[in-house]
């Protein structure tokens, strides 16, 4: 990846920056009166490198006095090609896995598109002198907010992301997304902030991804995906990958959202240790890679439920969500909260949807919103009383995608709106 933290040891980099970056310096003067040793007191230094491995950007986030202020910088001859952008989200990044509330910078007052840079990430004018003006950014006013590619099922990645930059839209690549042999390069190319889940890229054979399977074929083919997910990711500057918790069964494509073929399949517990020796391999194969990977929670509804109130499906609630969690022991796993799944499993499974969010609260780093009655996850739009309202404000640094079935621009719109109005 282009971008990369680094640490004061790193310092003959920034000098090697500062060195090429010509005449961006006479807007970017905070080495004017710092010695290069500050970078020690950064919370994070951030380079971006060319295709050389020359550094051509830099940023950081450096509190002095309580406050959290922000630089960026990219060298003159490298302006205009979206590096500015790739730092603030890298930075960003950073805010939210670190919880931290406000950022500000300063910027000149006839700079123009440093302005407009900041401002379409939220930064919003706090003082306006003669020379400079001061900005901030609060996160709760600021959430990360994506679309899930399942709102715009049917449109070809083309116009998805037409879409996406005409809309000022972030998009969450998932299932449902058609196999194509350059959809890698694709993701990678796009000019939007954009995050990989689950089935995605589509390979060329369809499989229902399991990482608890006790087919060796099966297992083997997920763990590879999630790799090759975690990568991709990576690359792309997204702050995670995330992919569904483990079946004891192994359905096929078709029966996804629809009746499970009831099929016989080994104890619980032999599934679950399968399910966490492939976490673990994961984890353990993408260890040098600065980003973290989600498990989401299933979903288990009444008539996938075989005799004796057996669930074939893991992580279905908190006690195995947390169970997951300690096992493994490895801060870069957490979780992404399908608030639809919960509904129906609490339900089916008979347990109190908001008492299990608070017990995993601490793990969660993304959720996903939709809406359903409670017996069937059919991904409807979210209703003005929202069950998952409440709870909205606890989770300004989490990632939030909106999941609901094929919905219009407007709709989107409106449905990004109630999340954001019940945030603060």
């Amino acid at each position: 990846m282009p971008l990369k933290k680094i640490s004061s040891t790193d310092s003959a980099l920034v000098e090697t920056f500062l060195k090429s970056a010509g005449k961006s310096l006479e807007r970017f003067r905070y080495f004017n009166s710092r010695p290069i040793s500050v970078l020690s007191q950064h919370r994070v230094t951030l380079l971006y490198f060319n295709e050389n491995n020359l550094p051509v950007g830099y940023g950081h986030l450096d509190e002095e006095n309580g406050v959290t202020w922000l630089g960026n910088c990219v060298a003159e001859k490298e302006t205009g090609k979206g590096i500015g952008k790739k730092i603030m989200q890298g930075l960003l990044n950073f805010a939210r896995e670190n919880k931290i509330q406000n950022i500000r910078l300063s910027v000149d007052a006839n700079n123009k598109t440093a302005q407009s840079l900041y401002e379409n990430f939220g930064f919003k004018v706090i003082e306006k002198r003669e020379a400079v003006h001061f900005y901030e950014w609060e996160a709760k006013k600021n959430p990360e907010i994506l679309i899930s590619t399942l709102a715009l099922a049917g449109l070809p990645a083309e116009k998805i992301i037409e879409e996406a930059e005409k809309n000022k839209w972030n998009i969450e690549f998932s299932s449902g997304m058609p196999y194509r042999p350059d959809m890698e390069e694709f993701f990678l190319q796009a000019k939007i902030i954009r995050y990989a889940h689950n089935y995605f890229p589509a390979p060329e054979i369809p499989f229902v991804l399991n990482l608890a399977s006790s087919n060796v074929n099966i297992r083997r083919t997920s763990i590879e995906h999630c790799v090759k997910g975690m990568k991709l990711s990576y690359a792309c500057g997204a702050r995670f990958f995330s992919a569904h918790s483990g079946f004891c069964i192994d359905p096929s494509p078709a029966e996804l959202g629809n009746p499970l073929e009831k099929k016989a399949f080994n104890d619980k517990k032999t599934h679950w240790n399968l399910f966490i020796d492939s976490v673990k391999e994961i984890l353990h194969r993408t260890k040098e890679i600065d980003l973290r990977f989600l498990i989401e929670n299933n979903v288990i509804a009444k008539m996938n439920m075989y005799d004796g109130g057996l669930n074939p499906l893991l992580c279905c609630n908190a006690d195995e969500i947390n169970e997951l969690i300690h096992t493994i022991n490895d801060k870069k796993l957490g979780i992404l909260l399908d608030t639809g799944h919960m509904k129906v499993s609490a339900n089916t499974l008979g347990f109190d949807a908001a008492t299990a969010v608070r017990n995993i609260a601490n793990h969660i780093d993304c959720i996903h919103h939709s809406d359903n009655n409670g017996e069937f996850d059919t991904n409807h739009s979210l209703p003005n009383d929202y069950w998952f309202n409440t709870f909205l404000p606890e989770f300004s640094f989490a990632t939030h995608v909106l999941e609901v079935k094929k919905i219009n621009a407007v709709e989107i719109n409106k449905q990004i709106d109630l999340i954001r109005e019940n945030m603060v």
